[in-house]
């Protein structure tokens, strides 16, 4: 089946659902809202015709930079084995307070990128049985994959700097 054709397909299934489709650079990609992630996503999984049974990747998007709207996609990369085909479903979400509904009640192997989406980016992830920091400790303020979070520095200490580097190792023996 052509991306064009998948295209078609979901468009059928699932008309009112789908905000936009389109194929890019061959890829079928289609545009749903948070409100209707969860059944596009549980029809796209189970549809015989379809049967994008594998989620290989959801990641979260911060346009902040660019004059668009709106500023967060959470995006979901799905596959079918069977029928030999993939669709990217992108998510709109407003920059208040982004949320998106969990899809780890379909696939399992959406607990830690969801985790991730709200650790690295803020996005609260409704229904997600664990939703808690994964990367970042708990205590920490902010989410580091948005454009405005602040940047820090702080100074390397490289071997050749001996005098600076052995200041930060107290128990390491000298080097010859």
């Amino acid at each position: 089946m052509t991306a064009e054709e998948l295209i078609e397909k979901i468009q059928s299934s699932l008309g009112d659902a789908i905000q936009e489709a389109k194929v890019h650079l061959g890829d079928a990609v289609i545009f749903v809202s948070p409100e209707n992630l969860h059944r596009v996503a549980e029809t796209l999984k189970e549809d015989a015709g379809l049967r994008l049974e594998y989620l290989s990747d959801i990641r979260g998007v911060d346009y902040l930079d660019q004059d668009r709207e709106p500023r967060f996609e959470a995006v979901y990369e799905l596959h079918s084995f069977e029928h030999n085909h993939s669709v990217r479903v992108r998510v709109g979400l407003e920059g208040e307070n982004p949320s998106v509904p969990t899809v780890s009640d379909l696939w399992k192997g959406a607990l830690y990128p969801e985790r991730e989406l709200f650790d690295m980016l803020g996005f609260d992830v409704s229904g997600h049985p664990d939703l808690k920091r994964l990367i970042m400790p708990e205590e920490w303020e902010g989410h580091p994959l948005r454009r405005d979070y602040p940047l820090t520095t702080e100074e390397v200490a490289f071997s050749h700097n001996r005098d600076y580097k052995s200041e930060l190792v107290k128990s390491k023996p000298p080097t010859r």
